[in-house]
């Protein structure tokens, strides 16, 4: 199941690449520049960036950027997400879901007791 999730995504994300760009590679906000010990490049290419993102309970992610993607979700946790400008909200994330995500300056706290991974899908052109 996680490969036709995996596969799906990648799919999505290939056919909507169009049209959407990355934050440059110097950029400060970069998830692999201030995150590099849980967010690790798994695929890049002229489409698309996608990042394996492990985050261990009680983790909290400094503040970055992603362009619009998409996340794909491998384990249930929660997700207390801190976006630019807005309260913190926590979400629970499920095993085997995914969702679109719009470009986002956010931190991100695992508040639950399982680690949290995530396949980002992030979009450029």
């Amino acid at each position: 199941m996680k490969a036709r999730i995996l596969f799906a995504g990648l799919g999505l994300a290939g056919l909507a690449a169009a049209g959407f760009a990355l934050s440059p590679p110097d950029d400060p906000l970069d998830p692999i520049r201030v995150a590099g010990d849980t967010h690790k490049v798994a695929l890049e290419n002229k489409f698309v960036r996608v990042l394996d993102v492990h985050l261990p309970p009680g983790k909290v992610e400094p503040r970055h950027r992603h362009p619009h993607g998409m996340s794909v979700y491998f384990t249930d946790w929660d997700a207390k997400v801190t976006p630019d400008g807005r309260p913190s909200e926590v979400h629970h994330r499920q095993a085997g879901t995914f969702a679109w995500n719009e470009a986002v300056v956010h931190s991100v706290e695992n508040a639950g007791n399982t680690e949290g991974h995530i396949l980002r899908i992030e979009l450029k052109y």
